[in-house]
């Protein structure tokens, strides 16, 4: 897991996929010393024919009761839990004034009352407690932690998940868009070389402008009539 590419490009699912998800956790396997240990241990102790087989803390029979019992369960949100929850999302859409990207949207906002209704039903609660919001706004924000920041600014962005590409890199297709449109309507066409001169000034160097094009050949957006030359379609 490369630590400076989005979360989207490690992963390599397709956004319809990803974007189904309520949460979403990273687990790196890093090397921790004592954590390796227990796990080391853990996995020796499973073999030794000396270890006697631990028995499951819950019977499965009740655990497969307790399951279909919950699952008749529907919590109502409790008007304290309801207001966590709407100024959780009302402050991480307020990011949007400072960043100029979008934190959260409305899907997440669906997720987290499907997570605090769970948790009430797992808990057979008939209601949504303030502890039911407050802990599954906690994983939100876990969550879009490791998954909804554009790793390039470090500013949170939830479209990494929802279209694949942050804010920062949407800027930049638009940008190359734009100057291909202004020298195809001088010339009638755009020279790779020029082309490459024009997006220095704005800051896109060599590898982002190769995987741009690809991307917008891929796309249908541009086309190649000739090696070294691109014309928007």
């Amino acid at each position: 897991y490369n630590p400076y590419e989005s979360f989207t490009v490690n992963v390599n699912l397709p956004i319809t996929i990803l974007s189904r998800f309520d949460l979403i956790f990273v687990l790196r396997d890093e090397p921790i010393p004592e954590q390796d240990q227990k796990i080391a241990t853990h996995i020796l102790s499973l073999q030794s024919r000396s270890t006697p087989s631990s028995e499951p803390p819950i019977e499965p029979e009740v655990l497969k009761k307790y399951i279909a019992y919950a699952k008749r369960i529907q919590p109502e949100l409790s008007p304290r839990a309801a207001k966590l929850i709407e100024n959780f999302y009302l402050q991480m859409r307020s990011i949007y004034q400072q960043t100029s990207t979008i934190a959260i949207t409305a899907r997440q906002l669906e997720s987290l009352i499907r997570l605090a209704e769970a948790r009430a039903r797992a808990a057979l609660r008939d209601y949504v407690t303030e502890e039911d919001a407050l802990d599954v706004i906690d994983l939100m924000k876990k969550s879009l932690s490791e998954v909804g920041i554009d790793v390039e600014t470090g500013k949170p962005d939830i479209d990494v998940i929802l279209t694949g590409k942050p804010k920062s890199i949407r800027d930049k297709f638009s940008t190359v868009l734009k100057i291909i449109g202004e020298i195809q309507e001088k010339k009638g066409y755009v020279e790779d070389a020029e082309l490459r001169e024009a997006l220095k000034e704005y800051g896109i160097d060599d590898q982002e402008i190769k995987m741009i094009l690809n991307r917008l050949l891929s796309d249908g957006k541009l086309f190649t009539p000739k090696p070294g030359i691109y014309r928007l379609t």
